[in-house]
């Protein structure tokens, strides 16, 4: 799974079209509206469904940088609004968002927004951890606003129930779940939901796989299918309403929680069909050819009209956010979730793509959330009961809402004595290599601290990662580098001084799918064949990399652009860091290039050893020959530089004021001990001897900074060398 995050005031990061209507309608704003990358534990990576011939994404074009009808009735009056456009200046603080991708855009626009009216003194963390994802996150106590596709299931209000949490139901706007196809495809026009069902439902698993089988006429050609993780709110939308059960799916196709990584499997794939919110059909419109939905009264394609009308039926549905109680205590947190629901910033939701509530729906939830009223008023269901405006009205009635969340809180054990006295936050971010390693520390010190100290883990990629350390946002970066020196200087403009630590070894793997009984062995000379900028377009068969191998498709898959496996690959394999073809299939998450590989008979993809092991059995492992003959990578290859050149170390950056913090000083000194080296191996990851590990903790606690590997992405000398040498 991939984790966005924004840090407010900042431009947008993934659209271009917000933002006009919002600030001409910030001067009428009667009312207004954690921890940096996200004030959430670490995402957990999407398990991906088991795959079968289907994913078949062809090679993609990379980024270049890498309800129903509502009742009428007079609006109900709201409470008065609590900030005055002229008070933004006074409010600071975090607040941290997390959860659905489909909520997010629209959370990202008003967290521009809001950020922008209080002078970015309101520092506001977004991240996409989909919408189960964020309740577990949220029912943890670790955000305070949770984005969802969804209402609240039974479960996550029982899981909020028992660590106290209490929490404010809002509908915030309207969202048509969109079936879309490949341009290309000339005959798919318009689908019952039964046809989906055929298509979806578990039994079609690695049976219904050609389009004669899902429609007599259409023609016997293989079907490939997209949708999102299983984390997903849209995922639990589609499944409960197309096949009756959430969760209930065919499990061969290509999951991702990022609806782009969807957008541009299915723009690349002839034979696609897949599934996502509207809005991210409307972005890209131009990529994708959007199929009507015969619901029992004909065929309707989703606009903007049919959805708020309900005629498009059963698809359409509510989007929501819930909000901690305690938001009503904190005067900042309590100005964004009013500046959220002000008439004033409808423009903002229609910018992003979704369809605004009539303006009754908002009076009713703002007067909800000014009032304290909790509970799941939807039920604890998948679905609604009654209209929106119906259930709202009928939560505001004493007793009405379902599931009130408890107040007591479970107690924990304890740990050491020392370890108890710790107390605080710790945020870390960047490399998704180097991630499970750090939540596994993470995990523990949590328990060794009696959960007194919070550890939050995001993914941004290596490059984003340092980006966010840079401007002081993490205490921690996670890197599958060394920092570039133009990272270097980023820090250094902004007075950032970092201790640069190794943590682990891994070994950069190439895999192909277990069908291809042809590749055993490439050189790195081949791979730069397959690879370099100017093979883009040009190699696609792979008759071209070695003569001998059968002149069929290549398909590529690989981290995405700010990986730091990316760089790392680029730089050894094509001499230059970003330097590559751009027609792959990218993905920051490797769990979905996992799935692609493992689905697709004539993939080709590359991350860390650590993943490969985690799947072996649904992948090909490639032995590398970088001039010494054919190694294949293993623990022990790894560890004695005979997989060469693409075994690297990893690395943590840490923020040389951690050692003025008790809580960080002691759980980097943790990452450092020796007697945690069992979490790395258990991570896959192959530990460094002991040696490295007290030169490194020396080095760490003597407050050593700067970049001792030079600031490039390529070591100099052996990692013990270069560790005395910085002494």
């Amino acid at each position: 799974m991939r984790l966005n995050l924004i840090q407010v005031p900042v431009p947008f990061l993934s659209l271009a079209v917000l933002l006009a209507a919002g600030l001409l309608a910030l001067a009428a704003v009667g009312c207004g509206g954690g921890e940096e990358p996200t004030a959430t534990s670490a995402p957990a990576s999407t398990t991906a469904p088991s795959t079968g011939s289907q994913a078949q994404p062809a090679a993609t074009q990379a980024p270049a940088g890498s309800t129903g009808t509502q009742r009428q009735q007079q609006p109900t009056q709201p409470p008065a609004a609590t900030t005055a456009p002229a008070m933004m200046d006074d409010l600071s603080g975090d607040i941290s968002v997390d959860g659905s991708s489909t909520v997010f855009p629209i959370t990202e626009a008003m967290a521009e927004e809001f950020g922008i009216a209080t002078d970015g003194n309101v520092r506001i963390t977004v991240g996409v951890s989909g919408t189960g994802g964020g309740f577990k996150k949220f029912c943890a106590g670790e955000t305070h606003i949770s984005d969802a596709s969804r209402p609240i299931k039974q479960s996550e209000i029982d899981l909020c129930a028992e660590a106290g949490i209490e929490f404010i139901e809002l509908p915030v706007a309207i969202d048509g779940l969109s079936v879309m196809v490949n341009p290309a495809n000339d005959f798919v026009e318009c689908m019952t939901v039964d046809e989906l069902h055929t298509l979806w439902a578990p039994e079609a698993e690695d049976v219904v796989t050609k389009w004669s089988q899902v429609r007599a006429g259409w023609p016997e050609e293989d079907i490939r299918l997209y949708a999102p993780g299983v984390d997903s709110g849209t995922f639990d939308y589609f499944t409960e309403t197309v096949n009756g059960e959430s969760q209930a799916s065919r499990g061969d196709f290509l999951p991702s929680e990022d609806d782009n990584v969807l957008v541009t499997g299915i723009a690349g794939d002839r034979g696609a069909l897949g599934y996502f919110g509207y809005a991210y059909y409307a972005e890209n419109a131009d990529r994708l050819k959007l199929v009507a939905i015969d619901g029992g009264d004909g065929c309707i394609t989703p606009t903007d009209e049919t959805i708020n009308n309900g005629t498009y039926s059963p698809l359409s549905r509510p989007l929501f956010i819930y909000v901690a109680k305690t938001a009503l205590e904190e005067e900042h947190l309590r100005a964004f979730v009013e500046f959220y629901l002000g008439a004033a910033n409808r423009g903002l939701i229609s910018d992003t793509g979704y369809i605004p509530f009539p303006d009754t729906i908002y009076d009713l939830a703002l007067e909800k959330f000014l009032t304290g009223n909790s509970g799941a008023a939807f039920g604890g269901d998948d679905r609604m009961h009654g209209t929106v405006e119906e259930v709202l009205r009928a939560s505001a009635e004493p007793g009405a809402t379902s599931a009130q969340a408890a107040t007591s809180a479970p107690s924990g054990g304890a740990a050491s004595a020392m370890m108890d006295d710790l107390s605080g936050d710790i945020s870390v971010d960047g490399s998704s290599t180097v991630f499970p390693i750090t939540e596994a520390m993470a995990e523990e010190f949590g328990i060794a601290t009696d959960g007194n100290v919070r550890i939050t883990v995001g993914v941004s990629g290596t490059g984003g990662g340092f980006k966010k350390f840079c401007a002081g946002e993490t205490h921690i970066s996670d890197a599958s580098r060394p920092i570039k020196q133009s990272e270097i200087d980023l820090c250094a403009e902004a007075g950032i001084e970092f201790i640069e630590l190794p943590v682990a070894i891994d070994g950069l793997s190439v895999m192909v799918n277990p069908a291809n009984d042809f590749v055993e062995c490439m050189t790195v000379d081949e791979l730069h064949t397959l690879w370099a900028p100017e093979a883009e377009d040009v190699v696609t068969k792979w008759s071209q990399v070695r003569a001998g191998w059968p002149e069929e498709d290549i398909r590529l898959y690989a981290p995405g652009v700010d990986s730091g496996t990316f760089d790392y690959f680029t730089e050894t394999v094509n001499g230059e860091s970003q330097a590559s073809r751009g027609d792959f299939l990218p993905s920051e998450d490797d769990n979905v290039l996992v799935t692609g590989i493992a689905g697709d008979r004539g993939a080709l993809g590359y991350f860390g050893y650590a993943y490969y092991a985690e799947n072996a059995d649904r992948l090909k492992l490639v032995a590398i020959d970088g001039g010494d003959g054919c190694i294949t990578p293993t623990d022990e290859t790894i560890n004695n530089g005979t997989y060469s050149p693409l075994s690297r170390p990893l690395f943590i950056y840490v923020a040389a004021d951690a050692l003025d913090q008790p809580h960080v000083k002691a759980f980097v000194e943790f990452y450092l001990d020796t007697a945690n080296r069992g979490l790395i191996s258990d991570t896959g990851y192959i530990p460094f001897p002991d040696t490295i590990y007290g030169l490194a903790l020396g080095k760490f606690q003597t407050g050593t900074t700067g970049a001792a590997f030079g600031g490039d992405a390529r070591l100099h000398g052996t990692m013990e060398e270069v560790l005395r040498a910085s002494q």
